[in-house]
């Protein structure tokens, strides 16, 4: 990542008399129109095209934006949509989104994402709070040198650990959010893919089998890097649709998918808006 990306950000948040984000939201597939009723004051927009090195977003349902909202002196930053692997970005590229606010200084992360359900007991609607990760992609954002900070030091070390990789206190906090928002709450293991072709029903009965809860195409880099520079963050998962072949005589499409989730995407970024409120 490049010093005139950073100088950027910074820029937009000085000109608009912006601290830095308290907590910076990964928004995935099908929460476009989640924030139309966000509470908060809408700040402004930053566009991932007005930030050098940043390649634009081409995923439909993905702005590819930073939308800031403040609430007194304390700011949330969602970042509308996201880069991904299948674009024919390397990990390394498609994490620049959440490293740029990371390195400007913000330290606390929620990512969410749309997946299939593989789970017991899973449905359509529900959320699933993201207990740990499967990299199943066949690559690792800290592949190269070992990533530095805005001031040339190691952001952290060449071998990090991945315990406790999505914080536990936050996920409990978030399980009972969710559940008040009236969402089929759930918690597992989310199994990241490359895609873009979505799994066969060979590879869902496999990753049912390894325990796998959820599987999709997005989240597992941007949480490497994450906690390798010692952010904290936590992830959830809006249960779109069931891993290939779970539902009877049902055909995976990508429209249907974004429908799906726009039924549960608004309840939770409500239940995100009471996390952060509470203290993220």
């Amino acid at each position: 990542m490049s010093m005139p990306s950073l100088t950027a950000y910074r820029e937009f948040l000085k000109q608009h008399s912006l601290p830095i984000p308290k907590l910076h939201v990964v928004l995935g597939s099908g929460f476009g129109s989640a924030l139309e009723t966000f509470p908060w004051e809408k700040v402004a927009d930053l566009s991932f095209a007005k930030i050098p090195d940043f390649p634009p977003s081409t995923v439909q349902d993905h702005a590819g934006c930073y939308r800031f909202y403040r609430k007194g002196d304390e700011v949330i930053c969602f970042q509308m949509g996201r880069l991904h692997g299948y674009e024919g970005h390397a990990a390394s590229v498609v994490t620049r989104t959440v490293m740029l606010p990371r390195k400007a200084g913000v330290k606390n992360f929620l990512l969410t994402n749309a997946s299939g359900g593989l789970g017991q007991g899973y449905h359509p609607g529900d959320v699933m709070v993201i207990r740990d990760q499967v990299n199943l992609t066949g690559q690792n954002p800290l592949t190269g040198p070992n990533p530095t900070g805005a001031d040339g030091k190691e952001l952290g070390p060449r071998f990090p650990d991945m315990a406790n990789l999505y914080d536990s206190e936050w996920r409990a906090r978030l399980k009972t959010l969710m559940a008040a928002q009236g969402l089929g709450v759930q918690e597992g293991t989310y199994l990241g893919i490359a895609g873009p072709s979505f799994e066969t029903h060979a590879e869902v009965r496999l990753f049912a089998s390894w325990g796998m809860h959820a599987v999709g195409m997005s989240t597992v880099w941007e949480a490497i890097a994450l906690k390798h520079s010692g952010a904290k963050l936590a992830g959830l998962s809006l249960i779109s649709n069931l891993g290939a072949g779970l539902a009877e005589g049902v055909t995976l499409d990508h429209n249907v998918i974004l429908e799906t989730c726009r039924a549960s995407a608004s309840r939770i970024v409500e239940g995100i808006r009471l996390f952060a409120e509470e203290g993220a």
